[in-house]
C-alpha cells in the first residue's frame, strides 16, 4: 500500500522496475515517486518538483535509463533527474509543452518523446551524448502521439489518437503514419503501440476490438479479434522469450489478456 499524502487524491500513474528489481511508482495528483522494494515492502516517497498545484496532474509518465536515471518531460522541457533527490541533473527545450510518453533506446542513447496529452502534431528524439534535438511536426495535422517506444533499429513508435500508427524515422528524420486496414477514425483509434524485438508492432484499437500486428518491412496487418466487447489498451507488455513473442494487456474493463500467435 502507498502511503497516503495529506490533501492530495490517492492513486499511482505508472511503475518502472530497475535493474535491481526495485519499482518506482509516480503519483500523479502528489506529484511523487515512490520507491517499492519488493523484499522488504518498504515504500520511500520523493516530493517532484512541480509548477502544478497538488491535485492537478503533473509529474506522472516518466521512464527509467540504464543508469537509473529518471526521465521526464513536462513545462516546456525534458528533464534528467536524480531519482534519490529529484535534482534535475540536465534539461533540454521542448518544441511542445510536454511529451505523453518517455522512452529510452535499446542502446541507452537515445530519449524518444511523444506529443501533448490532449492533441498534439509533434514527436522528438534525443542524442543524449551531444544534446541534439530532432524535433518533428505534422503541420495542422494532429496526429496526437500518445505512448509508444523504440524498435531495435532506433525508430520510435506512438499510436496516434487520430488512428494511425506514428513512427518518427530516425534515418530520414521524418515522420511517418501508417492507418491500419479496419474501420476509420473515430472507430479506430490507439492509445499506445509498442515494438517487438522483431520490429514488428502491437497496438489495441482503443475503442474496438482487435489487437493489431504491423510488420513495417512488408506493410503486413494482421488482426486478432478480442473475446471482450473492446481492447481497451493503454500499456502493453511483449514477452520476447516465447516465438513467436507473447503478447500481454490489462483491458480497462478488467481483463488480464494473453495473445498468443500461432504463426
Amino acid at each position: 500500500m502507498i502511503p497516503l499524502t495529506p490533501g492530495s487524491m490517492p492513486g499511482t500513474h505508472h511503475a518502472v522496475i530497475d535493474k535491481n528489481g526495485i519499482a518506482w511508482i509516480s503519483e500523479n495528483w502528489a506529484h511523487q515517486l515512490n520507491r517499492l522494494d519488493p523484499k522488504t515492502g518498504a515504500v520511500k516517497q520523493l516530493l517532484i518538483e512541480s509548477k502544478t498545484p497538488i491535485n492537478a496532474p503533473s509529474f506522472g509518465n516518466f521512464t527509467l535509463d540504464q543508469d537509473g536515471y529518471v526521465w521526464d518531460a513536462r513545462a516546456n522541457r525534458v528533464v534528467r533527474m536524480d531519482p534519490n533527490t529529484g535534482k534535475v541533473l540536465q534539461e533540454w527545450p521542448l518544441q511542445a509543452n510536454s511529451s505523453y510518453d518517455n522512452a529510452i533506446s535499446y542502446d541507452g542513447k537515445y530519449w524518444g518523446g511523444s506529443g501533448p496529452a490532449n492533441w498534439g502534431n509533434t514527436v522528438e528524439m534525443l542524442d543524449i551524448e551531444t544534446g541534439k534535438m530532432l524535433n518533428l511536426n505534422s503541420g495542422t495535422h494532429m496526429m496526437t502521439a500518445k505512448r509508444g517506444g523504440f524498435d531495435p533499429y532506433g525508430n520510435t513508435w506512438w499510436g496516434g489518437a487520430d488512428g494511425s500508427l506514428i513512427e518518427l524515422n530516425a534515418k530520414a528524420a521524418r515522420i511517418d503514419e501508417y492507418v491500419p486496414p479496419i474501420a476509420p477514425h473515430p472507430y479506430t483509434d490507439f492509445y499506445e503501440a509498442m515494438p517487438d524485438k522483431n520490429g514488428e508492432v502491437w497496438a489495441g484499437v482503443l475503442h474496438g476490438r482487435q489487437m493489431l500486428r504491423f510488420n513495417p518491412k512488408t506493410s503486413h496487418w494482421s488482426a486478432y479479434q478480442m473475446p471482450e466487447p473492446y481492447s481497451y489498451d493503454r500499456r502493453t507488455y511483449i514477452d520476447a522469450s516465447t516465438h513467436p513473442v507473447t503478447v500481454w494487456y490489462v483491458d480497462y474493463n478488467g481483463y488480464l489478456v494473453r495473445v498468443q500467435p500461432l504463426d
